[in-house]
C-alpha cells in the first residue's frame, strides 16, 4: 500500500511556530479572521511542500478538533455557527489542494472530530448511542462539505469511536478512529488497543475504514502494540500520528529519532501506511518521516 505522510500537531505548531493564541486550544476560530486564515495557510503550506518534494500523498486534518457542541459553547459558538465553521474548514483545506499544480501528490482532506472531553471520568462517559447523537452534527457538516473522510481523534474509549463511525456511516462518509494510549499502552478505560478495535468493529460491522493511534509518544504506542501480542486486530491499524515527547516530560525526541521510532511501529502493524505528528511535532518531524519512508521498503 502507498505510504502517506500527514501534517503535524496543528495546535502546538500554531502556538509555538506561528505565535497564535488559541482559546481552549481551538484552532477553528482562526477561520473567522483574515489574520487567522493567513496563519492557517502558513501552518499547512510547509507540509504540502514536503509532500511535493518527496512525491508522497498527504493527509491534512481540518482545524476542527474543538468544533463540537460542548467546546463550541465554551467559546460562544452555537450549533449553526459550528456547522458553518466545520464546512468552512473543509473548504479551506480543499482550496489548498486545488491550488496544487497538475500532477502534484494527492491531498486527502480528513475531517477532524475531537473528543467531547479530554479527561476520562468513568461516570461521565457517553454510551455509543449518546456519542453518535453528540457527534452526528459535526460529522454531517464535514461530510456535506466534501471531506474525504472523518476521523475520531484522541479517542478515549471504544464507545465514542463507535458513535463517530455510526455517524459517519449515516452521513455516507468514510470514518476512522484514532485512539490515544497512555504510558502503560492502554486506553484510558484500561482496554488494550486490540480489544478497543474489536469492540468498534463488532458494533459497526467493520464500518470503520481503519484505526490509528495518536497523541502518544512512539514508545507508548509501541507498548500498546506489545500488549496486543500480534492480535489480528492490528491488521486494522492504518497509521500513527504521535507526539514528540512522552507524557509528563518536556524533553522531546529529535526529529530523526521520532521518525525512526514511528516508522518502526510498522513492524508490528504492517498495514499502517499513514504517518504524521501530533503534539510537539511540526515540519521537521514530518520531513524526517518522509525521508525515513524513502529508506524503508514499501509493503504491498
Amino acid at each position: 500500500m502507498t505510504m502517506s505522510i500527514a501534517d503535524g500537531g496543528i495546535e502546538t505548531a500554531l502556538t509555538d511556530r506561528l505565535g497564535q493564541h488559541l482559546r481552549e486550544f481551538a484552532a477553528f476560530e482562526l477561520l473567522d479572521t483574515a489574520a487567522g486564515r493567513i496563519a492557517l495557510t502558513e501552518y499547512y503550506a510547509p507540509f504540502i511542500a514536503v509532500a511535493r518534494q518527496q512525491a508522497l500523498p498527504l493527509v491534512l486534518d481540518t482545524p476542527t478538533w474543538r468544533a463540537n457542541a460542548d467546546w463550541g459553547e465554551r467559546l460562544g459558538y452555537r450549533a449553526d455557527a459550528l456547522a458553518r465553521i466545520n464546512a468552512d474548514a473543509v473548504a479551506f483545506v480543499r482550496e489548498l489542494d486545488e491550488e496544487s499544480p497538475v500532477g502534484a501528490p494527492e491531498i486527502v482532506v480528513n475531517g477532524c472530530v475531537g473528543p467531547r472531553t479530554d479527561e476520562y471520568v468513568a461516570g461521565q462517559r457517553m454510551t455509543a448511542g449518546e456519542a453518535e447523537e453528540y457527534h452526528a452534527p459535526q460529522v454531517r457538516a464535514l461530510a456535506e462539505a466534501g471531506a474525504d473522510r472523518v476521523t475520531s481523534v484522541t479517542t478515549l474509549d471504544a464507545a465514542e469511536g463507535i458513535g463517530v463511525v455510526r455517524a459517519a456511516l449515516a452521513a455516507r462518509v468514510p470514518g476512522a478512529v484514532s485512539f490515544i494510549v497512555g504510558a502503560d499502552g492502554l486506553l484510558a478505560d484500561g482496554s488494550t488497543l486490540d480489544a478497543a478495535i474489536a469492540e468498534v468493529d463488532a458494533a459497526t460491522e467493520g464500518g470503520a475504514v481503519g484505526f490509528l493511534v495518536n497523541c502518544a509518544h512512539p514508545a507508548e504506542a509501541a507498548r500498546a502494540l506489545e500488549r496486543a501480542h500480534g492480535a489480528p486486530e492490528l491488521e486494522r491499524l492504518i497509521g500513527f500520528r504521535l507526539n514528540a515527547a512522552r507524557a509528563g516530560t518536556d524533553s522531546a525526541d529529535s526529529a530523526a529519532d521520532f521518525a525512526a521510532a514511528e516508522i518502526a511501529l510498522r513492524n508490528a502493524a504492517p498495514s499502517a501506511h499513514v504517518f504524521g505528528g501530533c503534539c510537539g511535532t511540526d515540519v521537521d518531524h514530518i520531513s524526517a518521516l518522509a525521508r525515513a519512508m524513502g529508506e524503508r521498503p514499501t509493503a504491498g
